[in-house]
């Protein structure tokens, strides 16, 4: 029997996040805003933000997480792409929380 894949944090975010579009609202980003779907897209990105964290082996500032996943959650319930929205987060958590 072989042991299941682990994907690493960028991949499995990726793929998560890639599979939630599947289940949001027919109304589009608009509605989904305040929704469940954001609480399940932060969820999944604080569990890749820390587990990217732990493997860089830096400490994050407080709030450093918070502000990143929430960009991300706002990017992509505002229409923006897994990609665009992890990509341009990112940057924008690094000028704020240089580490």
């Amino acid at each position: 029997m072989r042991s299941p894949r682990v994907l690493p944090g960028p991949v499995w975010l990726s793929l998560s996040l890639g599979a939630l579009a599947a289940f949001g609202p027919a109304g589009g980003p608009a509605q989904a805003a305040s929704g469940p779907i954001v609480e399940v897209v932060r969820s999944i990105c604080l569990s890749a933000f820390e587990t990217e964290l732990a493997q860089s082996g830096k400490k994050a500032p407080d709030g450093m997480a918070n502000y990143a996943c929430s960009c991300v959650a706002d990017r992509i319930t505002s229409g923006s792409s897994i990609s665009s929205a992890r990509s341009s987060c990112k940057d924008a958590t690094s000028k704020r929380y240089p580490i």
